[in-house]
């Protein structure tokens, strides 16, 4: 119920007025059956008792009234299942979708490297399709509920007596549908994963730069394997599921056949005993069958609407999710960062990604942060650019605590070039754009055109067409680019955004070895005056950066400059050495 409730509140202010529309086109509906019980009376008497006494009139009219008002009920039927369609629904699945993913911009980044909250923002998308299905649940009930008092208090002048079978009819309905919400929920909660892994499977099948390289492989065989098993092991469950609720039906099946057939037994007695009239037989009969559908509909609702407020726990378990989040900007200072003692672990694992981490970061200094895979190299830089809190120790950004900072005053404050950075599939104008959208209060910047054709020729991208026109990705008819035009695109991006600190991690990885040199030219040239942290395996990269970070099994093993770490012979010598015997 708590649920239920929450899902009203947050599904009605999205579209009110439209929501009051719907409901007023639904109204008609539950008014007109009364009328038309009515007029079916009228006309059945007035055919049972048929005499040239009156005229032709007399016998038509209702007759007519009748087709008029089953017309009436049918238009308002079918206009309020349009709306409900193509004016109401869509405007509730936008506001919901775009409510994920304000909740999704603003979480920060460590829980993108744990599994169990990208099941929980795809259960959330699953469970907004049945805060829907609640809000229509919910105004179907409420206009249900004044078609039994205008049906039921037609029917009760008849007799009273017949409601209270319609009940009992009725009842079974209810705990029919609870039980099938449990299987259900059940059955949500257990396909999940397995789902998936199906989606998962299907897309490395039908994804083009998946299935070159699965292919060369020959792994495609194994990959679809994985899928018909993830296939094989949902349609399990599901026959587990579809068993139970069929054997539960066949119970509820037989006890709403018994009680329906002492409701039949009572109306035959008060049409033998003349209680009522035939017209009065044919209304009762027709209003019973009526409002036995309606109390069936009533609690089937009831039923679904248990079952939806349970299927729509998952969207509340990702709104609920708490965003940690100082209430300081981030100034200039002399001291960028500062780590004392620093760990971090990440959510749900017993290791620790890195340990016992201090250093000091100048502004204007050129750090480099370098070490094997695993060493940590990328979880320093994410501490150091915001996006992760530390698990142990006191982390300062700008002179004041992390834990005390505005994320997005921190990221104001940075740019940066990624490994792993977005191909996104807009036009080159906008790829470019993305570097720079948004300003410190949330509002778009307008486009600087001049600014972004300086970053386009800075990353030597010469290209010949119009770069507002040229779409990029082949998905949605544009042309695609090779690895290192999309890198450069990237530090064109980072080079638009201009920011006092730069974060590098592996900026030319996708660069030809011919070319690296050039664009690290650039790269001087977009960090001339501003503080630079360079995450790297090439360590002929470091050689100009003021400190040298080493790391190893999370912990720094040696920090000082090129010189100085040569002179030591440390662990950066022997790394150093081992890659200049490719070079000679």
């Amino acid at each position: 119920m708590k649920n239920i409730v929450k899902a009203l509140k947050l599904v009605v202010p999205i579209a009110p007025m439209r929501m009051v529309l719907y409901l007023l086109l639904l109204l008609p509906g539950a008014i007109l059956p009364a009328v038309m019980l009515h007029m079916q009376r009228l006309l059945v008497d007035n055919a049972a008792n048929l005499t040239r006494e009156q005229p032709v009139i007399y016998y038509v009219r209702p007759a007519l009234l009748l087709i008029g008002s089953y017309m009436l009920f049918r238009f308002f039927q079918l206009v309020a299942n349009q709306y409900m369609e193509f004016g109401y629904f869509r405007y509730i699945f936008m506001g919901l979708d775009n409510q994920i993913h304000r909740k999704s911009a603003q979480i920060s980044l460590e829980y993108y490297d744990n599994a169990q909250y990208f099941q929980m923002v795809q259960k959330a998308k699953h469970a907004s399709t049945f805060l829907v299905f609640t809000a229509n649940l919910a105004i179907l009930s409420l206009v249900l509920i004044f078609n039994l008092l205008s049906v039921g208090g037609y029917l009760t002048a008849l007799n009273p007596w017949l409601i209270v079978f319609v009940v009992l009819v009725s009842v079974p309905v209810i705990l029919e549908k609870l039980q099938n919400a449990k299987h259900q929920s059940s059955l949500v909660q257990s396909t999940v994963q397995v789902g998936r892994r199906k989606k998962y499977a299907f897309e490395l099948l039908s994804t083009g730069d998946r299935k070159k390289e699965l292919a060369h492989y020959g792994a495609s065989r194994y990959v679809a394997d994985k899928y018909l098993s993830a296939c094989e092991e949902a349609d399990r469950i599901e026959l587990r599921h579809i068993g139970r609720i069929g054997r539960a039906g066949i119970g509820f099946a037989g006890i709403k056949a018994f009680f329906h057939s002492l409701s039949i037994c009572l109306m035959v007695w008060l049409l033998m005993s003349e209680k009522i009239t035939i017209g009065g037989f044919s209304v009762l009969l027709t209003s019973f069958s009526a409002l036995t559908n309606v109390f069936t509909q009533l609690f089937q609702h009831a039923g679904e609407i248990m079952q939806t407020g349970i299927m729509s726990a998952s969207f509340f378990s990702l709104m609920d999710l708490e965003i940690v989040d100082g209430t300081k900007n981030m100034e200039s200072n002399e001291e960028i960062a500062k780590l004392s003692h620093v760990g971090y672990r990440y959510p749900n694992t017993s290791t620790y990604a890195l340990e016992d981490i201090s250093l000091s970061i100048k502004k204007g200094e050129r750090i480099a942060i370098v070490g094997e895979n695993g060493a940590g190299k990328t979880t320093l830089a994410k501490l150091l650019s915001g996006f992760l809190l530390p698990s142990d120790g006191m982390m300062e950004l700008g002179g004041i605590p992390r834990s005390q900072l505005k994320e997005r005053s921190i990221f104001e404050n940075i740019t940066a070039v990624y490994q792993d950075f977005g191909r996104y599939k807009l036009s080159l104008t906008q790829n470019v754009y993305l570097g720079d959208a948004v300003d410190r209060n949330g509002s778009m910047r307008p486009v600087d055109r001049s600014k972004m054709q300086d970053a386009l020729d800075w990353a030597g991208l010469s290209i010949s067409l119009d770069a507002e026109d040229m779409l990029l990705g082949k998905e949605f008819g544009g042309i695609d680019m090779s690895g290192g035009q999309w890198q450069r695109l990237a530090l064109a991006r980072s080079y638009y955004r201009d920011r006092p600190i730069v974060f590098l991690d592996e900026p030319t990885a996708a660069i030809d070895p011919l070319e690296e040199m050039a664009l690290y030219q650039k790269l001087e040239d977009l960090a001339e005056g501003r503080t630079v942290v360079l995450v790297t395996h090439r360590l002929g990269a470091v050689r100009t950066a003021d400190q040298i970070i080493v790391l190893e099994h999370g912990k720094i093993v040696e920090a000082g400059n090129f010189d100085e770490l040569m002179e030591k012979k440390g662990r950066f010598s022997y790394i150093w050495k081992e890659q200049m015997k490719w070079y000679q």
